[in-house]
């Protein structure tokens, strides 16, 4: 087996030279399924990244089928600026797809992308993100919206299944009507999942604006789980240490303050949590108690938020919360 290297060219913003995006292809002997790896779509997220580098070297001598491709970042001018979004144009390139051969720049950035992707005919998507240094990693599965009955049951119960095998702790995205207002139907993974129908897993890891090579490990282990899981190679994954077991969980976020002031975390990443219970203070600057922010419901604590001032609706953490059966 080889490395392929290949690239994506982007209509510069600038009227300059196309930017380049790598892509790395990896191929069996054996003809298998078709997985997409991305990364780095926002530019201050990079954990995927790295764990896209190393795998583009040990996937050399494990795949056994199939064929594997790897876009290391999808947004490097944001990369470079050390920001979330698209420069200069300031968009969220993750709730625009499949984008627009006529929109925005960034708009017809999602555009050219999402062309290639689906070029690819993929069978499986993963897209990796980073949260905070102050996260267990996870696992996200998508609604399938665009579903109704069986079929979306179908198609969410792959999702599920994939993202198990990841061993990492794992959540479905919040809930149909929250999930649509933040327009997460038009994220990378959302698109896929409600476009194309294919399973689609998020992976949220590490810290967002360096390399830490104990999250790439921890992201590589997972997408190979995942990968084995869907017959491409040999890969025991191990449950993380933080994996929270039970579920279904579901994404939510935890109370969020109603003043301004610094924020003190009372509880820690992993933590179970009960209903009336604080997992936060809101203080002054000269360190007198203004507000603490109490459970609404029973979880498990995901990630606290990477800030130490907050505002007023800012909340204090990221939640797992057990998901009620839905009725179609």
């Amino acid at each position: 087996m080889s490395l392929r290297r290949d690239h994506l060219s982007i209509p510069s913003f600038s009227g300059g030279a196309p930017r380049k995006i790598p892509i790395l292809t990896v191929e069996g002997s054996q003809p298998g399924p078709t997985v997409v790896i991305t990364a780095n779509i926002h530019g201050d997220e990079v954990t995927g990244l790295g764990a896209i580098h190393s795998l583009s070297h040990s996937l050399v001598s494990s795949i056994q089928c199939g064929r594997i491709h790897l876009y290391p970042s999808l947004n490097p001018d944001g990369l470079a600026a050390r920001t979330r979004k698209v420069p200069p144009d300031g968009q969220d390139l993750n709730r625009l797809f499949p984008g627009q051969a006529q929109g925005s720049p960034v708009e017809r950035m999602a555009h050219v992308i999402w062309d290639d992707l689906v070029s690819r005919e993929p069978e499986v998507v993963i897209d990796l993100h980073a949260d905070s240094p102050i996260s267990i990693p996870y696992a996200i599965t998508d609604r399938a919206v665009s579903l109704q009955g069986s079929e979306r049951q179908r198609l969410e119960g792959k999702c599920e299944s994939l993202a198990q095998a990841s061993g990492l702790t794992v959540l479905r995205e919040y809930p149909d009507d929250q999930y649509t207002h933040h327009g997460l139907q038009h994220s990378l993974a959302g698109a896929i999942t409600n476009d194309l129908h294919i399973p689609a897993i998020t992976i949220e890891c590490g810290p967002r604006l360096y390399i830490d090579a104990r999250a790439v490990e921890v992201v590589e282990h997972a997408v190979l789980g995942m990968l084995a899981a869907q017959g491409l190679l040999q890969h025991k994954t191990e449950p993380h240490a933080s994996r929270i077991q039970g579920g279904p969980w579901k994404r939510g976020a935890g109370p969020r303050a109603s003043v301004a002031g610094v924020v003190h975390h009372l509880v820690s990443p992993g933590a179970k949590v009960s209903r009336g219970q604080a997992v936060a203070e809101i203080r002054s600057l000269a360190g007198d108690p203004l507000e603490r922010l109490c459970m609404q419901e029973a979880g498990f604590v995901i990630s606290l938020t990477e800030r130490a001032w907050v505002g007023p609706g800012v909340s204090a953490c990221t939640l797992a919360t057990a998901e009620a059966p839905r009725r179609d």
